[in-house]
């Protein structure tokens, strides 16, 4: 497999290449490709997605699901370790939670400083988007592929 990541955390469907893209939504309704959604590359994403298998127990790769508040706060602290993990790692490995769902870590650490800076970026900036959508609703869809 040889790919190049995308870090971008996406507010907008026109800035998406193809439809390889896992879709945080506000609020219950998960109609796909709704205003204020934020899109992350399904590779991207599974390089964290291990936080969502391990705190959603009906969270699939394939699916969607709708995440109350109360049980954003553990994965919201599980992305928040990792995001400062990875921005004091410098050239160290860090353990990454990778989903179950894609064999990608070889990929990622073929440039592993770089790509752990980018993955920090996005992993606080979806932490950030996550914190503010939650003071406007009790809920944030997610869904996958």
């Amino acid at each position: 497999m040889d790919f190049d990541f995308d870090f971008r955390l996406h507010a907008d469907r026109s800035s998406l290449e193809g439809t390889q893209y896992v879709e945080f939504l506000p609020g219950e309704d998960l109609k796909p490709w709704s205003p204020g959604s934020r899109y992350v590359h399904e590779y991207t994403f599974c390089l964290f997605e291990g936080i969502f298998e391990k705190g959603i127990p009906e969270y699939d790769h394939f699916g969607s699901v709708v995440i109350a508040k109360p049980q954003w706060l553990p994965i919201l602290c599980d992305i928040t370790n990792l995001a400062s993990e990875l921005q004091t790692a410098g050239a160290h490995k860090i353990s990454l939670p990778y989903g179950a769902t894609l064999a990608i870590q070889d990929v990622f650490e073929r440039d592993l400083i770089k790509n752990q800076r980018a993955l920090a970026a996005l992993v606080s900036d979806l932490c950030t988007w996550i914190r503010d959508t939650l003071t406007a609703t009790n809920c944030i869809g997610v869904l996958g592929l």
